[in-house]
């Protein structure tokens, strides 16, 4: 193995790797599968390796490669540099000072494979939203966006939706523009060229050698295996094999190395293609042995403490989140009419429906049972019909994960302009189908009491929305995302005494009664129905000269009261709101963002290769991004 490095400069920061190794460990059992969990591995087999004893130097100004074939443990190292992934065993440092992972993530970037956009915001509004949550003291947005975009070489593509019309390097030089927008003194990239012709894969890297020069960024990129074009935009190479390093230096010290060896490059083939073809060869020249680093810069910036740290974890207040939150939220609404209209339509078609079949129903005792089923099926066709949202949720987990990991906003003000920018619409949404359903049927002649059925419908499909929302952060996938909807639902619905009672409940399952969010809808339904109808007798023993049974009676044989008119919908509200969501966000963004304990270790490994994990009450499905391809527009409420 040969280490000639390239001559540092004198400013910025080095990052630099020394003797780090990483390790699978697998496990076997003789046990059978029902008592996996009673019983620990019978056998064990040795560790895999992924990376053995690597070592290397980043410098800024220039662009480190990490080169290798498919398995070289490219991407692996490159987690580990970003500090996304903790090393088995060696050490990082960042100018020459132990690395510490909070702090490094809030100088640095990471741009992956995968491009996870909202694909109904044009480029300049995709920066210009990113601009005003990370340089908020700046008035003039528009010069940033305009600089950027001259930068990346897209401005002729600025009011070009993310949907279409873009080609995969022009999506992966967006990708990299939101990275720069945080500033980072050190970018890292998985693969920018992965999937990309060669003039697109050029541009690409010609955008990254002007980053890395013109701002003194440290750039480190894994990449396959270069064309001759790209590596003349590569100043370092680390050359990986089966999780080994076989040379860390330039082009021209990799030749010199083969050269020193015994290996003539054939004239068509530069060093690194050869080098390539003959991994195998390379590797049993002799031991690997991990190269001495070079000396660190004269000026030593120094890494920002853990103090001040946290005071910059956000660069903006959260009314200003807020605020920017809710303006790309109403571009993406207002962009997706026909999905509103598809929404306002079912609601007043349903509403109809029920209208009509319902028609006018009395006040006997088939006028309660008529009741009692309108309102079930009311709130059933609310919350069921919200799981159309459930892939778009889903979908749009990868862009909150990557944007809240970042700092770019915290993950309260996200889900408050959420529902804020939903509530006029749902509003509306709930008066069509009250409208539609409710003079038809002949419910309470009060405005009172329709104002009030009115706010119960609101809340329900707030309530169902951040019902979905939490589904879709629990779920890996839109199939295990609609299973668990569907049991859930069913769950509520049996336990909300529409098919059996509180009362016959055995008491081992009465817990479930009161879980259920259908409970608390049907309630405040049939409060705001019979309270009308308290003294008003409904059913008359056979003489009709003694009332059997009045409104009081249909209340008080449910357990209601009419004092309970509210309380039902403040627990309704208590459902629907995002606080109820975002209770734990604090919580999320210390461990996102590496501060306290929690992102250091294996224990971020652990998270992010399980199928969820909690956090301080709410449930996070792993960081796995989306091509921007495959989104669809963001999650809009449906009935």
């Amino acid at each position: 193995m040969e280490d000639q490095s390239p001559i540092p400069p004198l400013n910025g920061y080095k990052l630099a790797a020394s003797s780090i190794s990483y390790t699978k460990s697998s496990t076997t059992s003789t046990t059978i599968a029902p008592l996996i969990f009673l019983f620990k591995p019978c056998t064990t087999t040795p560790p895999t390796y992924i990376l053995r004893d690597v070592s290397l130097t980043a410098y800024p100004s220039q662009i480190l490669a990490i080169v290798g074939p498919s398995g070289a443990g490219k991407s692996t190292l490159l987690d580990i540099l970003a500090a996304r992934t903790s090393p088995t065993n060696g050490t990082l440092l960042l100018n020459s000072s132990p690395l510490k992972p909070s702090s490094f993530r809030k100088l640095s970037a990471y741009v992956p494979q995968h491009d996870a956009c909202l694909p109904l915001l044009t480029i300049a509004e995709t920066f210009a939203f990113a601009a005003r949550l990370l340089v908020p003291k700046t008035s003039n947005i528009a010069a940033i966006v305009s600089s950027l975009l001259t930068e990346l070489k897209l401005t002729h593509l600025q009011n070009t939706r993310l949907a279409h019309g873009l080609s995969g390097g022009e999506r992966r030089r967006v990708s990299i523009g939101l990275s720069l927008l945080h500033d980072p003194a050190v970018l890292l990239l998985d693969e920018p060229t992965s999937g990309l012709d060669s003039s697109s894969a050029f541009n690409v890297m010609q955008t990254l050698k002007s980053i890395a020069t013109s701002r003194n960024r440290t750039v480190v990129l894994s990449i396959h295996q270069p064309s001759f074009k790209i590596l003349s935009t590569i100043d370092g190479i680390l050359l990986l094999s089966k999780g080994t390093v076989v040379h860390h230096g330039t082009l021209p010290s990799l030749q010199s190395f083969l050269v020193s060896n015994g290996f003539d490059v054939p004239p068509q083939l530069n060093a690194l293609e050869y080098a390539m073809e003959i991994l195998s060869q390379l590797i049993e020249l002799k031991p690997i042995t991990p190269p001495s680093l070079p000396s660190s810069p004269n000026n030593f910036t120094g890494l920002p403490s853990a103090d001040v740290a946290r005071k910059t974890r956000y660069r903006s207040s959260m009314v200003h989140e807020i605020l920017a939150l809710y303006n790309r939220f109403w571009k993406i609404i207002y962009r997706t009419r026909q999905l509103l209209l598809t929404n306002t339509l079912e609601a007043l078609v349903v509403g109809l429906v029920l209208g009509t079949i319902y028609i006018n129903i009395g006040y006997d005792k088939q006028g309660i049972e008529k009741r009692f089923g309108l309102f079930a099926f009311t709130l059933t066709f609310l919350l069921s019909s919200t799981t159309e949202t459930l892939p778009i949720f889903i979908n749009e987990r990868p862009i909150l994960l990557r944007e809240t990991s970042s700092g770019a906003y915290r993950l309260s003000s996200y889900l408050i302009a959420n529902t804020l920018v939903f509530l006029p619409y749902l509003l509306a949404i709930a008066i069509i189908y009250s409208v539609s359903v409710y003079f038809l049927v002949g419910l309470c002649a009060s405005w009172q009491a329709f104002g009030y059925f009115v706010l119960v419908i609101w809340v329900t499909a707030l309530m169902g929305n951040s019902f979905v929302l939490f589904v879709s952060s629990l779920a890996p996938n839109y199939i295990a995302g609609t299973s668990l909807v569907a049991v859930l639902l069913g769950a509520f619905f049996l336990f909300s005494g529409y098919f059996i009672s509180a009362d016959s409940l055995p008491k081992y399952w009465l817990f479930m009664h009161f879980l259920s969010m259908y409970k608390y809808a049907l309630d405040a339904l049939l409060i705001n129905e019979y309270s009308c109808l308290v003294s008003t007798c409904l059913i008359w023993y056979e003489d009709n000269k003694e009332c059997m049974v009045t409104g009081g009676d249909v209340l008080e044989k449910r357990g209601l009261h009419e004092r309970q008119r509210w309380t039902n919908i403040y627990i309704l509200c208590l459902l629907a709101a995002p606080s109820g969501v975002s209770h734990g966000s604090s919580s999320m963004d210390r461990i996102i963002h590496g501060d306290g304990v929690g992102l250091t270790g294996k224990h971020f490994v652990r998270w992010r290769n399980a199928k969820f994990f909690r956090i301080g009450g709410i449930f996070t499905g792993p960081p796995v991004l989306v091509a921007t391809r495959d989104l669809t527009p963001v999650g809009l409420p449906t009935l």
